[in-house]
């Protein structure tokens, strides 16, 4: 009788059985011209041994086509949905197909797919890292194989390669910059995980800006409250004190929906009793085409920019080491400006 919960061997069980390294079993695995010819015959008898069989889709045969991948955190935010509609249609057209890796927002899954994405012979990648602050070393096997990588988020340890940045620092900082010529003191910031390059980008900016402007602000940096339990909580607080802030800052126009639908339940409104900017990714959204001022930086264009680089980078056979910054739009409206 057949064990159908018998686990499948690993490319880690064979470098385990023949005391190698992982690495050098992949390249095994994939007839690398690097591996001596005994070398890949020990690690293909104990492979057959081992009944290990590669889980590698049909679609993704280096035979077959050529394939790029991008490495992506979050499915769920219009930024990198955007992206990769962006990214899928440059490559489409190029004779590419477009492999999702899905993080989760997890390095353990993050370094799973960096080790697999040696073995499938991926014509290059482009990486979004979810935590600033996390080690990026299981990401140098990608370079290291010569696999042309862009990053197009910030971290602490992103590896010498292309980064297509967003200037999220910069967009916070003007923004603050114009709830103070509103002749604004009390600014507020709600963000997410500090860890996230994003949240960081965004303290870093309005940081700068409150300093500059000889403004206390370390009361008003509102880290992991971007549930609307919390948002809600922290404006109730505030409430209660009678110490509403003159502006807000908002990490996602989701997040300012939250905040204006607080200030209606509460019988205010923006901007009459608090000015209000929203960070935005998202290019359909009526209420901030209308009313609602933003800061603006767009998926597809960070997909379409990092996409064209990775192209380059494919023909040139050579992987650049260089950072393209891109401004977001400051569109200001009616959520931002003093009513006379």
């Amino acid at each position: 009788m057949k064990n159908y919960n018998k686990k499948k061997p690993t490319v880690q069980d064979i470098a385990n059985a023949i005391d190698i390294s992982a690495s050098t079993v992949s390249r095994a695995l994939n007839n690398h011209p690097k591996i001596s010819q005994s070398t890949k015959e020990k690690v293909w008898k104990t492979a057959k041994k081992l009944g290990y069989q590669p889980n590698i889709p049909a679609y993704m045969n280096p035979n077959k086509t050529k394939t790029i991948c991008f490495m992506v955190p979050d499915l769920n935010t219009p930024f990198y949905r955007d992206a990769i509609k962006s990214i899928q249609q440059y490559y489409l057209k190029k004779g590419y197909n477009l492999y999702i890796a899905f993080t989760n927002n997890s390095l353990e899954i993050e370094e799973k797919y960096a080790s697999s994405l040696v073995d499938l012979n991926i014509k290059g990648v482009i990486v979004a890292l979810f935590d600033k602050s996390s080690k990026t070393s299981h990401l140098n096997q990608l370079l290291n194989q010569n696999i042309p990588t862009v990053f197009i988020n910030k971290t602490n340890h992103t590896p010498n390669s292309c980064k297509i940045i967003p200037d999220i620092s910069n967009g916070a900082y003007k923004a603050v910059n114009h709830f103070i010529s509103m002749k604004c003191k009390d600014i507020v910031v709600f963000t997410g995980n500090m860890n996230n390059s994003y949240y960081a980008d965004i303290i870093d900016g309005y940081t700068d800006a409150m300093t500059e402007a000889g403004l206390n602000n370390v009361k008003n940096i509102f880290s992991n409250t971007i549930s609307e339990e919390k948002i809600y909580d922290r404006l109730d607080k505030l409430l209660k004190q009678n110490k509403l802030p003159d502006a807000i800052l908002s990490p996602s126009t989701t997040v300012a929906y939250q905040i204006i639908n607080w200030l209606q339940k509460n019988n205010l409104r923006a901007p009459k009793d608090i000015l209000l900017v929203s960070f935005s990714s998202d290019t359909n959204n009526t209420v901030s085409a209308s009313t609602l001022s933003i800061i603006q930086f767009l998926g597809s264009e960070i997909g379409k920019k990092a996409a064209e680089n990775l192209f380059q980078q494919i023909k040139k056979g050579t992987i650049i080491d260089e950072t393209v910054i891109i401004p977001p739009k400051f569109i200001i409206k009616r959520s931002s400006l003093r009513i006379k």
